[in-house]
C-alpha cells in the first residue's frame, strides 16, 4: 500500500485484483528455454524491489561447468503453456552476449562480491496495451502531458494503461528522468498500479538488425 494508506474494510473489494499467485521459490531451478525449445539454462536466483514488491530479474544458470549467470528482466520471460519452465525470445547466440551476474563468496577474510551487467536485450513478452475505455485513455494523456510539461527528455518513452494499471516502457538518459517519470505515473495513479520498466541508457543491439527477429510488443 502507498504511504498513509489504510487497509480496506474485510467487506470490501482488494484495490488490485490478483491473478495466479505462486511462491518464488519455486521458479528457483525451472529450466529456461527458446520458442523452439532449445535450453538456455534454468533459473538459479532473483532479485527483488522491496518496495514494490516485483521480482526485478532472473538470473539464469547456463549448462555446463562454468557457472556463467546471465541476468535477464522479469518482464523479457514468460511461463510456458504447463508453468514448468520458463521462455525466453532470445537466440542461443543471442543469449551468450546477455549480461552476466558474476558473484564471489566471502572466504579468507574477505567479504562477499557481486556485479550484475545492464540488460540491453531487445525482446520482451510483455505487450504495452492501451485499455479503449475513457478513463484508461484519459490517465495515458494525463501523464503524457505531464511528462512534457517537465521538459523531460522522453521521446523514446511509451505510456499505456489498461484497466488502470499504468505500464511505462522505454529509456531515458539518466536515472533522476527515469525517477521524474515514475513520480509522475504514480501521482496520476496509484504505486502499487505502476509497472516502471523504464531503462537508464538507450539499448544496443547484440546483432546486426538481419540476424534477429523484431520485438514482440
Amino acid at each position: 500500500m502507498e504511504t498513509g494508506e489504510t487497509a480496506n474494510p474485510a467487506s470490501l473489494p482488494p484495490k488490485v485484483a490478483l491473478g495466479r499467485v505462486d511462491r518464488s521459490s519455486r521458479l528457483v531451478g525451472l529450466p529456461v528455454n527458446t520458442p523452439q525449445n532449445t535450453r538456455l539454462g534454468k533459473v538459479s536466483s532473483l532479485t527483488y524491489n522491496l518496495e514494490t514488491g516485483r521480482i526485478m530479474n532472473v538470473i539464469i544458470l547456463a549448462p555446463g561447468n562454468f557457472q556463467t549467470r546471465s541476468v535477464v528482466p522479469a518482464m523479457a520471460l514468460a511461463f510456458s503453456s504447463d508453468r514448468r519452465s520458463l521462455v525466453l525470445d532470445d537466440t542461443k547466440a543471442e543469449f551468450e552476449q546477455e549480461p552476466r551476474y558474476v558473484s564471489t563468496p566471502s572466504a579468507n577474510g574477505q567479504a562477499s562480491y557481486f556485479r550484475e551487467e545492464t540488460y540491453r536485450g531487445p525482446h520482451t513478452y510483455a505487450p504495452l496495451e492501451q485499455g479503449p475505455s475513457y478513463r484508461d485513455k484519459a490517465r495515458t494523456s494525463s501523464i503524457n502531458r505531464s511528462i512534457g510539461r517537465e521538459g523531460i527528455a522522453a521521446r523514446h518513452i511509451q505510456v499505456g494503461t489498461l484497466n488502470g494499471r499504468v505500464t511505462l516502457r522505454g529509456w531515458v538518459d539518466t536515472q533522476a528522468a527515469k525517477n521524474q517519470i515514475n513520480r509522475i505515473a504514480v501521482s496520476a495513479s496509484r504505486l502499487e498500479l505502476v509497472d516502471d520498466q523504464i531503462t537508464v541508457g538507450a539499448p544496443s543491439p547484440l546483432l546486426p538488425p538481419a540476424s534477429r527477429g523484431g520485438p514482440i510488443n
